[in-house]
């Protein structure tokens, strides 16, 4: 396609100009359009946030999935990108013709409604918003990503944040959830951590160095989250509606329980704890479902599986500021508290199979858990380079 293609501007669209914009919805769900908007996004002309809410709408519509388009229809396609600014902005309705008939397959109710309930049914929609908004600057501040322009920064080590029916409480202050996209997420920087009450009333407790994603409001018939990182999460109970928590690797899914998820995209190992209740869990692309019991932990590492008998304590004290570890390599440990205190920590070549027991207030500052490591181990700390490094005595 030729650049004189390209004459709209879609830079200042929103979420509701794009679901009006006859060109977007006629091509969005064709693959060879792709280089079209991929032009668009390079040559800074489009809102990528809003043409994402809006793809990931229209794709969450299964009537708009499962139809397909011919080589005729595809060649109209091209014709009506070639005449896309002569084509009618506003309409009151949005129809979507069927690919496959000349049936209307599909009827919008008015735009601000669909703004107000915008939800997706299609479980892998978050994570391809989750692969396409990970690029995230300023890794020193916990920062809530409200929508593409409104972005809340939070300089103390720890906040709460509570969405209600109606509005987002950060802190000391109250957002509008008009002013909110469809997915919110929130970035926890290491040294950090943050409290979250979803719109269900499901807590999380959300560790340093953890990425969230969800809705502002739950579709329907699920609720879904998507977590790179370390969660304690405690499920409001929905029979009708399972939570599910998707990850790079796995899907959790519950219907009320008490669980940790650390699932950190960085790191190839990942564990799921239960602490009370059940959840199912499943690999990505794999048939094969794990159920898990209180007390019992999933661990992921290298493409191996185990389930397994653990003291829950262990594994769910850092969300009241305690790090209990039971017969752990150092460099583990070394790795925890590198993304609690927001640190660099290494380990030697020498002691980092070192295999460790204790416990760890992490309400301290660094220096008196060094003292205490050193004082229980036969280690010690240096700094050189920005770095700590834990080394034999």
């Amino acid at each position: 396609m030729q650049n004189q293609d390209l004459g709209k501007d879609y830079s200042k669209y929103t979420f509701e100009d794009f679901l009006q914009d006859d060109l977007f919805v006629s091509s969005i769900k064709n693959r060879d359009t792709v280089e079209f908007w991929e032009i668009l996004k390079n040559e800074n002309k489009i809102n990528w946030e809003a043409f994402c809410s809006a793809k990931y709408f229209l794709e969450s519509q299964e009537s708009y999935n499962d139809s397909s388009v011919s080589d005729a229809e595809l060649s109209g396609l091209w014709g009506n990108i070639q005449m896309s600014a002569h084509t009618k902005k506003y309409k009151k309705l949005i129809y979507i013709a069927s690919c496959s008939a000349a049936s209307i397959v599909l009827l919008f109710m008015a735009l601000p409604y669909i703004k107000a309930v915008f939800q997706t049914d299609d479980t892998q929609n978050i994570v391809l918003f989750a692969q396409e908004n990970s690029n995230i600057s300023d890794n020193e501040n916990i920062q809530i990503i409200l929508s593409e322009d409104n972005i809340v920064k939070i300089e103390e080590t720890e906040t709460n944040i509570v969405y209600d029916s109606t509005d987002i409480k950060i802190a000391q202050k109250e957002v509008s959830k008009k002013e909110s996209a469809a997915y919110n997420q929130l970035i926890v920087p290491k040294g950090k951590r943050s409290k979250l009450t979803l719109s269900d009333g499901t807590k999380l407790v959300v560790n340093a160095g953890t990425r969230v994603i969800y809705p502002i409001e739950f579709s329907k018939k699920e609720r879904e989250i998507y977590v790179d990182g370390e969660v304690f999460i405690d499920v409001s109970h929905n029979e009708k509606k399972p939570f599910i928590v998707k990850t790079s690797d796995m899907d959790i899914r519950v219907l009320g329980t008490r669980f940790n998820i650390m699932a950190y995209e960085s790191d190839p190992n990942k564990q799921v704890v239960l602490a009370k209740g059940s959840v199912k869990i499943q690999k990505n692309n794999k048939a094969d479902e794990v159920m898990l019991k209180p007390s019992e932990m999933y661990e992921y590492n290298n493409g191996q599986s185990r389930v397994a008998k653990v003291n829950v304590t262990h594994y769910i004290s850092w969300v009241d500021g305690m790090y209990i570890f039971e017969s752990q390599k150092l460099t583990d440990v070394a790795l925890r508290l590198s993304r609690y205190y927001g640190v660099d920590i290494a380990c030697s070549e020498d002691v980092k199979n070192l295999r460790c027991s204790g416990k760890m207030d992490l309400k301290d500052n660094l220096e008196e858990i060094f003292k205490g490591l050193s004082f229980s181990f036969p280690v010690e700390i240096e700094y050189y380079d920005k770095k700590y490094i834990i080394k034999k005595t």
